[in-house]
């Protein structure tokens, strides 16, 4: 048996990569290929945005799959894996695999994340970049604004302040519907609220009005997607660890 584990960013083409290569009688061990395989049908869902209950199950499929294959003989194994751990690759190289990277470059990388996968890839893929050392010096980050030049400066702790005073415990996130509590250990994520804009601060507002949880102020942004609130159910996400859960 010959195992080769293939790397890489979010739409570089590893599954492409595997499936030119494999022989019919070959394995490609492929997270999405697993959790594709274990979701209800999705009509005009992402093949790469699966429930949580699907990741959970996929990954507990995957790695039973990663186990049983370094014991085959009669085939060759492709594993891809998107940013293994430096403990993982040194396994994967005691169990005499091949590591292979593959990256078409950062700008056809980020135009296949952008037109092909759900939004949320795309600073995965940058992350995997820096990460590696190679991201672009045109698109390297910039140095970050600090709390007053983001309008986040003493004003805007005041008005927190007033708000939180004002606020009725109870009141719906208008992000994700559920409850919001002026002690942080009552609020879902167990965070203190954060004082929103509903006037975006990217489109210029300039002074807080409402609440939103810690992780809903995350999962807003900027503004951009205030069309697609959690509402009404919030779903917590995958633990993060690596960038990628797989």
């Amino acid at each position: 048996m010959a195992l080769t584990v293939v790397i890489g960013p979010p739409a570089a083409g590893k599954s492409t990569w595997c499936r030119e290569r494999a022989r019919p009688e070959d394995v490609i061990i492929d997270f999405d290929l697993l959790a594709n395989a274990l979701a209800a049908p999705r009509d005009g869902a992402s093949k790469h945005d699966h429930p949580p209950a699907v990741k959970a199950l996929a990954k507990v499929a995957r790695q039973a799959a990663i186990d049983k294959s370094l014991t085959l003989t009669d085939c060759d194994v492709y594993l891809i894996h998107s940013t293994p751990s430096d403990a993982l690759l040194a396994k994967y190289r005691r169990a005499g695999a091949e590591i292979v990277v593959v990256d078409p470059g950062y700008d056809v990388v980020m135009a296949r994340a952008k037109e092909q996968r759900p939004w949320w890839m795309q600073p995965v893929v940058k992350k995997w970049y820096e990460q590696q050392g190679r991201l672009p010096a045109d698109v390297a980050p910039k140095r970050a604004l600090t709390q007053k030049e983001k309008g986040l400066g003493h004003e805007h702790r005041k008005n927190r302040a007033r708000m939180l005073k004002a606020h009725a415990d109870g009141t719906l996130c208008w992000w994700c519907g559920e409850p919001m509590y002026r002690e942080p250990s009552r609020n879902f994520d167990g965070m203190p609220l954060h004082a929103d804009h509903s006037h975006a601060r990217a489109n210029g507002g300039v002074k807080a009005d409402r609440f939103l949880h810690d992780l809903c102020n995350k999962q807003r942004g900027d503004g951009s997607r205030d069309d697609t609130p959690a509402r009404p159910t919030y779903v917590a996400p995958a633990p993060i660890g690596n960038a990628m859960d797989w």
